[in-house]
């Protein structure tokens, strides 16, 4: 989810959380920076429903509005007269990237299909954009976008990461070890590995990205598991995929919901587990649906579902966590989200969940432990920095 760059001026603090899709944050979105996560932000002024009689006019202001970004991409472009489309595409990709570093995915992808609209011979912009596709669940146009980069750029290593992320997540272990062997994709393989039982088959690539100085705190992790020929619950969870959808319909359903279409997201998922029931991305997107609606008893239930069938799927227990909260179950919420934290370290939706529960209940330091992270991890969101700004002051009073 996109984070907001423009300061607003708020006389209270009222804070809220946008409980987004919860992106997973696994070795799979080490490609592009970590997921769209959800963040807090002041809840929105209520908007007066506009006359009929202003409605021709409402329309033709829309029109204009859904310009803005077009007129504004041009604008971005023509600052440097003359400059060569390739130049412009390449500033495309570096601002997608940028973007993605923020969480804000829907103005990355725009950026990169730009990108690869003014340069489509460029096997960089072509995998940028498979890559946030791959994000979005788009894994049908990821795979082609993976695929024209390389029939571009044979060794394009994006391209091949990409390409074994996506094999990997639908259960094509195989391919995946393929495309990682030919990026030279040592940590991957490693967590190939390890995820197999093959302990001892991950003792080269580790060794190899160790000796090149790698020290990582997952690839620390992974080393201790070698050693001591033990993958732990905990680090199996982290190094596991991302679950594909067992259908179309689920990620129909997903790119429905990112469109904030969510009657026809609803839809989607509900055909998706009329024909696959165990379906835990489906399940998760149908929670999720319903958490957006206001309707979090009833989202809670097919998270809940999700979580029978792998319990630590991260969008399922955010999602959990999340509808406890809004349920007004606030105690049982912090126990969910303090379980996702101990396994996913970063920051997340959990994280943030107990960063602004935290500063509700007043307890301001337990907040600052959560707030300052997600401060460094989005430099430019003035609600976060508001939130932590308080925290940190009444923690002084």
């Amino acid at each position: 989810m996109s984070t907001n760059r423009r300061s607003r001026s708020v006389t209270k603090y009222r804070f809220q959380l946008f409980r987004g899709n919860g992106e997973a944050e696994r070795l799979d979105r080490f490609l592009a920076a970590a997921d769209p996560l959800s963040v807090a932000a002041p809840e929105p002024e209520a908007r007066k429903g506009r006359s009929g009689k202003g409605v021709l006019g409402f329309v033709l202001f829309l029109g204009a509005a859904s310009l803005i970004p077009i007129l504004w991409q041009s604008w971005s472009l023509a600052d440097e007269p003359g400059e060569p489309r390739p130049y412009q595409a390449q500033r495309l990709v570096d601002q997608g990237k940028e973007l993605l570093a923020e969480d804000r995915n829907d103005e990355a992808l725009h950026a990169f299909s730009l990108a690869a609209q003014l340069a489509p011979g460029d096997a960089e912009a072509w995998s940028a954009l498979a890559s946030c596709q791959l994000r979005a669940y788009q894994s049908v146009q990821a795979e082609r976008g993976y695929q024209r980069a390389l029939s571009l750029e044979p060794d394009n290593q994006r391209a091949l990461l990409g390409l074994g992320t996506l094999y990997l997540r639908q259960g094509k272990e195989r391919k995946a070890e393929q495309a990682w062997q030919r990026g030279g994709a040592d940590d991957q393989l490693a967590r190939l590995y390890l995820l197999q039982g093959k302990l001892a088959q991950a003792e080269a690539p580790l060794a190899r990205l160790l000796a090149n100085g790698d020290h990582r705190d997952f690839v620390r992790r992974m080393a201790q598991a070698v050693r001591s020929r033990h993958l732990d619950p905990a680090l199996r969870s982290f190094l596991e995929p991302e679950p594909a959808g067992l259908s179309a319909w689920s990620e129909s359903g997903w790119r429905l919901y990112r469109e904030k279409r969510y009657e026809e997201a609803a839809s989607s998922f509900q055909k998706a587990l009329a024909g696959a029931p165990r379906d835990v991305n489906a399940l998760s997107g149908m929670g999720s649906v319903l958490l957006k609606q206001g309707r979090p008893a009833e989202g809670r239930s097919y998270f809940e579902q999700a979580l029978s069938l792998r319990g630590d799927h991260l969008r399922s227990l955010n999602g959990r966590g999340s509808c406890l909260q809004s349920e007004g179950r606030i105690s049982e919420a912090i126990a969910v989200w303090r379980k996702v934290v101990e396994l996913y370290p970063g920051v997340s939706e959990a994280s943030q969940g107990l960063a602004f529960t935290y500063l509700h209940l007043g307890d301001y330091r337990q907040a600052e432990r959560y707030l300052v992270p997600m401060a460094k991890k989005y430099p430019h969101n003035s609600q976060v920095l508001q939130a932590l700004d308080v925290a940190v002051r009444r923690m002084g009073t």
